[in-house]
């Protein structure tokens, strides 16, 4: 149940993001801030992410 709401909360925001660049690319404006903007988000929140559900893996 915490993996799931935890994924959701690390990919969800991220596909905004990525949106975000596309529609800034479509617009010719600069969209690479978006795009390093979510692979951040991917890598730093999915480590918590991890971090939160191996915790929770070792006290069941």
């Amino acid at each position: 149940m915490i993996a799931r709401a935890l994924m959701v909360l690390v990919f969800a925001p991220a596909g905004g993001l990525f949106g975000k660049a596309v529609a800034e690319a479509a617009g010719g404006h600069h969209w690479w801030r978006w795009l390093v903007a979510a692979l951040v988000w991917l890598v730093l929140f999915g480590l918590v992410s991890v971090a939160v559900s191996n915790h929770f893996d070792e006290h069941r």
